[in-house]
Parts: C-alpha cells; structure tokens; sequence
C-alpha cells in the first residue's frame, strides 16, 4: 500500500484504474494457456513463501490462487532455514514434474527472510513435424569468429514461415509446435558476432514487427542444434534498480499482505529451463527414417552461431520464453 504501491505500479508503468483489469487480463490468460489440450503443457510454480511468524490472512492467500495460478505457504526461515529451502525446492520440482530443480541455491535464505516470492516455468511441446534424429550430426556451431565447437546439429527439409529485418540484422524463421497455437521463433543474426548487437538493438516495437512480417511459408533446409538451457535469476537488484526500493526494506508497506509489522519481501527468484530436440521442447516421441526427394531451390537455415530465441502463443498472443544461445 501508499508509498510501496505507487512504486510499484510506476515500474510496471500501470496506472492505479488499470490494476484490477490487468489483474483479470492475467487470469484469463493463464486460464487459456491451462486449456490449450493435450498438445503441449506448461508446467507453472508462483508461490509466496511466508515465515512462520508472518500471518497471511486467508483473503489473502485466495486471491494470490484465483488470480495468479498461485500459492501462499507457511515455512520455518527464522529457526530452520536449510528445511525451508528444502521445502521450497521439492515444492517447485513437484509443480514441473521434476524438471525445475534447487530453485534455491544453499546460502541464499537465511534466519533474516521472511517474505520469498518464487516463480518457475517448464513447457512440454512436440514440433508439429519433428526432427528425424537419424538425421542428427555433429557439426561446427561459430561461438565466435575465433573458435568453432562441435554440436549435434538437427536438421530437415520443410516449409517454414520466415522473414528478416535489415535493421536488427536478423533472419527468422518460425516453427510450431503440435496444434499450431504454440510456435518458438529462431532470431538468427545475419553475422558470426551479431548477437550482442541484435539484443541492444532489439525493442518490442521491432520484435512486434518483425513477427507480424512472418508471412507465408518457404522451402527451408534448416540446422538447428539441439540445446538445453536452464537460467536462475535473483530479481532483487533488477527490481531496486527499478524503483522497488520500498519493496526490499523496512520502509515496505505490505499491510494489504499481513498485518504482521516489519514485514518485507527478501527475495525475488526465477528460473526456467527450455531443453530443445528433435522431438520438440522436452519431447518424448520418435518418428521412423524417411527418406524424401525434393525438386527445386530451397532457402538454407543454418542456425551456426550465436542466436536468440522465443516460445510464443498465438492465443492468448504472448511470450512465453525469451532466451539467448551462445556456447555449449
């Protein structure tokens, strides 16, 4: 409340008439990702973790699970901080089947936390026409214009929806996954050590329409390595440096939480992991060889250096995931 809203609410550059619609505006949104069928899962763990010591009213405790997909839980930081963080890294690897794991590194809570605020994601998806792994072969991927790796490189001939901006200096191509309502989208930057660039250079305006020019569909060889990433992040300091300082100190007003005095939130953690193959992100199902012969000149993908990527739904139109890939 007062001060610790306003700051936050002037982060998210949310005006104080709008927070109720946004607030449904996430709801539905997640509630449509929930439904979209047996095409593809995601796989969501929010949670508030409260100390003991902090009493949470239930009103509370409600809203944070019908508007968030979300949870309030009760653990001991102050006298057992080490069964805390266990209890908070099963819960985690309960809510992602096993695949988000020690979302809490040892020595990052302690007896002084009270408040931690967790979020991870998994998503499971086939490609709507998989990789035959057959096909899959180690080849050069440029880390930089000095040193080459090895990787295992998928590869196919399909038609694919591509586009470029000479701008970002990126060629894209999109990929959907089962169903069609879930696609990742590879940025591939046009030089060997185009990426930093394209990540300072890019902005929602030019991702908007870079996406909105995938048209219609080419004949593409594409190469594509398989890859697995998983990134933890503390928010802490990005939020700070947003303006949250309120949020973090003993100047935190979060009446509208508990009314237990001198609470605060300690920490903001994130992780998400993408694992990429020929079957998809995360993908179980394999296809036989099938040797197929095509006639005419095909566009050549060859995703051979640094590059970005992102995981998108098309209804509900959102980014789901948003990652860089530069070694292995």
């Amino acid at each position: 409340r007062q001060a610790t809203a306003a700051q936050i609410a002037k982060a998210l550059h949310l005006p104080e008439e709008l927070i109720e619609e946004v607030r449904q505006e996430f709801t539905d949104m997640t509630q449509r990702l929930a439904d979209c069928g047996p095409d593809f899962r995601i796989h969501l763990a929010n949670a508030i973790f409260a100390d003991n010591s902090v009493d949470v009213p239930n009103d509370y405790c409600d809203l944070v699970e019908t508007a968030y997909d979300g949870a309030v839980k009760q653990v001991d930081f102050k006298k057992d901080p080490n069964g805390a963080r266990a209890v908070i890294n099963a819960w985690v690897e309960e809510k992602t089947k096993c695949k988000v794991t020690d979302i809490i590194e040892s020595g990052k809570i302690d007896s002084r936390t009270s408040l931690l605020l967790v979020n991870a994601m998994y998503f499971t998806g086939f490609w709507d026409s998989h990789f035959n792994p057959q096909y899959t072969a180690l080849r050069p991927f440029h880390e930089t214009k000095d040193k080459t790796s090895m990787v295992e490189m998928m590869y196919q001939r399909k038609n694919y929806k591509t586009s470029c901006c000479d701008k970002l200096e990126v060629d894209a191509l999109e990929m959907p996954f089962v169903g069609k309502k879930l696609s990742m989208v590879i940025l591939r930057p046009q030089k060997i050590d185009g990426l930093d660039r394209l990540e300072k250079k890019l902005t929602p305006e030019l991702l908007a329409s870079l996406l909105k020019s995938l048209g219609e569909d080419h004949d593409v060889e594409i190469y594509l390595p398989k890859f697995k990433l998983e990134h933890t992040s503390s928010f802490k300091g990005t939020l700070e440096s947003l303006g949250l300082q309120d949020l973090f100190s003993d100047r935190a007003d979060l009446s509208g939480v508990s009314k237990t005095p001198g609470v605060r939130v300690t920490g903001v953690e994130h992780k998400a992991v993408v694992e990429v193959d020929e079957d998809g992100v995360e993908g179980l199902f394999l296809t036989p060889l099938i040797m197929m012969c095509y006639a005419g000149v095909s566009f050549n993908y060859n995703v051979n250096r640094p590059f970005m990527f992102l995981i998108r739904s098309c209804d509900p139109d959102v980014i789901l995931y948003i990652g860089s890939v530069r070694r292995f």
